[in-house]
C-alpha cells in the first residue's frame, strides 16, 4: 500500500492528513493555531511557530502509522489564503505574517476604490481592492514599513512558507496568486497593476506562479529530520484552501456549488472562462486547481465565529449540542428576530465590502428568549450564504463542508433557505483531500481528476428542502437584505461615533 499526505494550515488549526491510494482518509493529526490579534484590526501569525506545529503534525502522522515513511509517495500543502508572508535572503521571516483577516489596509483600499485603478484591479485580477489581499498589504507595507519590506527576498502565501521549510523551494501557484496578483485569464503576474500602484520594484520578490499540482520540490534533509519523512519525498506546489476544497468535495463541473462553513463562510460556484465577468459589481473570481475552471468566490469575514460568540455570551456554553437543541426548538423565521452576522472587527467583504460593518439583532422585545436569539444567529449566517450565492434560483446541489456541516439542524436550515438539496461529504478534511487527489493524479495513481473524484468523493448525508419553510424564509430573507442595505451608511456613522467616544473617554 502507498500513501500521500495532505497538509492544511488553517487560521485556527493545522492538520496533517494521511490518505491511501484510493483517496480514503486514514488518519488526522492536528495542532491548534493561535493568531495574534492586537488593536482593533490587526491579525498576525508567528511564521516559525506555524512551521514548528506543522512539522510536529507530520511527525505525529509518520510515527502513528499505518504508513511507513517509505510508503509515503508525495506531500502537498494547502492553507489560508491572502495575507503577507515575507522572508529575507537567509530564508528567515522579516516579521510576523499578516493574515487575510487583517484590516489595517483600510486607507489603501479606500484610496484605490475611489480611483480608476480600483476598477482596473477588479477587472484584471477578478478581485476588487480588499484589506486582506496581498496586493493591498504590499501597498500598506510600502506606506508604513518600507524598510522592512525592502529586506524581503520572497513574498509568500501561507502554504508557500510551509513548502519552503519542507523543501527549500521558492514557488507559488495560480490559485493563491490569483487572489489579487494575476492577470487572471492569463495566469501571469499583473505587472501593469503593480506599476500603476507604485509597487513594480517589488516584482522580483513575487514567485512566478505555476500549477497547483506540479511536482515542484522534494523534502530536504533538515525537514526530514524534523518531520520523520524520507529525504527526497516529492512535494507538489499546493493551493489556496477554498479552491483546493472545491476539488476535495468533488466540485469539478461547471455550476457545481459548494459552501465551506467554517471560520470564514466561503461560497463557491464553478465556471468555465466564458461564464466569468471579471470586474462586475459584487463579483470575485479565483482560479480553480483545474486550470480550465474558475471559482466565483464570496468568502465572508466570519462564519462560525458568530455562533461561537453567541454560545459564549448568550447561553454561556461551549457545547454545540446545547445550541443545536435551542435552535431546533424555535420556528423557522425566529419569531421575526433577524441577526446580521458581520461580527469581524475588520468589517465584511462578501457579498459586499464595508470595513466598518458590524453584527446586530433586529426585532427583539421582552418576549425574546435565548433560544430565539440562537436560532436567529443560525439563520443570519444562512441568509448570508444565500446573499453570497446570489441569483442561482435553486438550481443544482449545494455541497456543504466545514465545521458547521456537522450540525444536522443547520444543514437542513440551509437547504430550506436556499430551496436546494444539500449533500455532506464523508470526508472531513476537504482541503487536505483536494491536495491528496492532486498528488494521486500527478503520481499516476489516477489517470484523471474525473476518475479520482468518481472513485473517492462520497457523501454521508443529504437534505432536501421543505417548500413551506422555503416560502417562509423567502419573506424573512427579503427583510434581512433590506436591513443589511439600510445599515451601510449607519456603519459609517457608528465609526465616526467610536472615534468621538475614544477621543472623549471619561470615567
Amino acid at each position: 500500500m502507498t500513501y500521500v499526505i495532505g497538509i492544511d494550515c488553517g487560521t485556527t488549526n493545522i492538520k496533517a492528513v494521511l490518505f491511501d491510494e484510493t483517496g480514503a482518509e486514514i488518519l488526522v493529526t492536528s495542532r491548534e493555531n493561535r493568531p495574534i490579534y492586537s488593536g482593533t484590526s490587526s491579525a498576525e501569525m508567528d511564521m516559525n511557530l506555524i512551521w514548528d506545529k506543522t512539522a510536529h503534525c507530520i511527525n505525529d502522522l509518520v510515527e502513528s502509522g499505518p504508513a511507513k515513511k517509505e510508503e509515503i509517495m508525495a506531500v502537498g500543502i494547502t492553507g489560508q489564503g491572502e495575507g503577507l508572508w515575507l522572508i529575507d535572503r537567509n530564508g528567515e521571516p522579516v516579521q510576523n505574517a499578516i493574515l487575510w483577516c487583517d484590516g489595517r489596509a483600510t486607507e489603501e483600499v479606500s484610496y484605490f476604490k475611489r480611483s480608476d485603478i480600483g476598477q482596473i484591479i477588479h477587472t484584471i485580477t477578478g478581485t476588487p481592492p480588499l484589506e486582506g489581499t496581498q496586493l493591498m498589504l504590499l501597498k500598506w507595507m510600502q506606506n508604513n514599513r518600507a524598510e522592512t519590506l525592502d529586506r524581503a527576498a520572497a513574498c509568500f502565501f501561507c502554504k508557500d512558507w510551509i513548502r519552503f521549510r519542507l523543501s527549500g523551494q521558492i514557488a507559488c501557484d495560480w490559485t493563491d496568486s490569483g487572489t489579487s496578483l494575476l492577470h487572471l485569464d492569463q495566469g501571469t503576474i499583473a505587472v501593469n497593476i503593480l506599476q500603476a500602484m507604485g509597487l513594480k520594484k517589488y516584482l522580483p520578490i513575487l514567485p512566478v506562479p505555476i500549477s497547483s499540482d506540479t511536482l515542484c520540490a522534494c523534502v530536504c534533509e533538515q525537514a526530514a529530520a524534523q518531520t520523520g519523512l524520507c529525504i527526497g519525498t516529492p512535494v507538489i506546489t499546493g493551493g489556496l484552501d477554498v479552491s483546493v476544497s472545491a476539488l476535495g468535495i468533488g466540485a469539478i463541473k461547471e455550476h457545481d456549488c459548494c459552501v465551506i462553513l467554517g471560520t470564514t463562510c466561503a461560497t463557491e460556484v464553478i465556471y468555465r472562462k466564458k461564464g466569468c465577468e471579471f470586474g462586475e459589481a459584487g463579483s470575485r473570481y479565483e482560479k480553480h486547481p483545474l486550470t480550465d475552471l474558475y471559482i466565483s468566490l464570496q468568502p465572508t469575514m466570519n462564519g462560525t465565529p458568530n455562533l461561537d460568540w453567541a454560545m459564549k455570551e448568550i447561553i454561556g456554553t461551549e457545547d454545540f449540542s446545547v445550541a443545536r437543541q435551542l435552535a431546533a426548538s424555535e420556528p423557522a423565521g425566529s419569531r421575526g428576530v433577524i441577526y446580521l452576522p458581520y461580527i469581524s472587527t475588520s468589517g465584511e467583504r462578501a457579498p459586499f465590502h464595508h470595513p466598518y460593518a458590524s453584527a446586530g439583532f433586529f426585532g427583539i422585545n421582552v418576549q425574546t428568549s435565548r433560544a430565539t436569539l440562537i436560532r436567529a444567529v443560525y439563520e443570519g449566517i444562512s441568509f448570508s450564504i444565500r446573499d453570497c450565492l446570489g441569483n442561482i434560483d435553486g438550481r443544482g446541489t449545494i455541497y456543504l463542508a466545514g465545521g458547521g456541516a456537522k450540525d444536522t439542524v443547520w444543514a437542513q436550515m440551509i437547504s430550506d433557505i436556499m430551496g436546494m438539496p444539500v449533500k455532506i461529504p464523508d470526508t472531513k478534511e476537504l482541503g487536505a483531500k483536494g491536495i491528496a487527489l492532486m498528488a494521486l493524479v500527478r503520481t499516476g495513481v489516477f489517470g484523471s481528476y474525473k476518475a479520482a473524484v468518481t472513485a473517492s468523493c462520497k457523501f454521508k448525508a443529504e437534505y432536501t428542502p421543505d417548500p413551506q419553510k422555503k416560502e417562509r424564509y423567502d419573506r424573512v430573507f427579503g427583510l434581512f437584505r433590506e436591513i443589511r442595505i439600510a445599515h451601510m451608511p449607519l456603519w459609517n456613522r457608528r465609526r465616526e461615533l467610536l472615534e468621538y467616544l475614544r477621543q472623549t473617554d471619561c470615567p
